[in-house]
């Protein structure tokens, strides 16, 4: 049996981003749990949550649904992960120290945060994958045991032995000196 691994949305909208700083881990992480014949799964919230961008005004539309659905198996809610989503979020509600401001968008976030939570607990997912730092927290703040909350990193990253080229321009010459990594390859190249 394959085993199963959840993606919260933010994973898909680095995915989607034209600049991420979590790319190359992305990359790295799919092309490990492909080879590790994992099945990646996430939640209807994805979709809800990935298309709000779709649907600026002055956007195309686009089908969202048919491009997460290229990388994961969607997962509906049900009345077992609805009860443990609130389940969750009452567990943080009590824990939570008084607040003094009326934080809707922190609400909007813990409710998103325990649903997706619970739908990887309720697939046996072992591990969740975010980017959202919130999120990772809620792994203490719950005393989560059956599931690990982690940023999208392969377990064995890829060594990248390609040159890297930089270049540094020559105070003296104003000439534009390419490097490699490799010391013995360097190109000179006029301003």
């Amino acid at each position: 049996m394959a085993l199963p691994i959840y993606f919260d949305t933010s994973v898909f909208l680095e995915i989607g981003a034209k600049r991420s700083k979590h790319a190359k881990n992305i990359k790295e992480l799919l092309k490990e749990l492909k080879a590790e014949k994992a099945r990646i799964y996430t939640s209807i919230l994805t979709v809800q949550e990935v298309s709000v961008l779709s649907y600026r005004r002055g956007q195309l539309a686009r089908d969202d649904y048919g491009k997460i659905s290229q990388f994961a198996r969607i997962v509906g809610v049900t009345k077992d992960i609805a009860l443990t989503a609130a389940k969750r979020e009452a567990e943080i509600k009590d824990d939570a120290k008084a607040s003094t401001g009326n934080d809707i968008e922190d609400n909007r976030r813990r409710k998103w945060d325990c649903f997706h939570i619970a739908t990887a607990q309720h697939l046996g997912c072992p591990v969740l994958y975010t980017t959202d730092e919130k999120l990772m927290r809620r792994h203490g703040q719950l005393g989560l045991t059956d599931i690990r909350i982690l940023a999208p990193r392969p377990a064995h990253p890829s060594l990248d032995f390609t040159a890297e080229k930089s270049s540094v321009v020559s105070p003296q010459t104003g000439i534009e000196l390419q490097e490699s990594n490799d010391k013995n390859q360097n190109s000179r190249k006029a301003s």
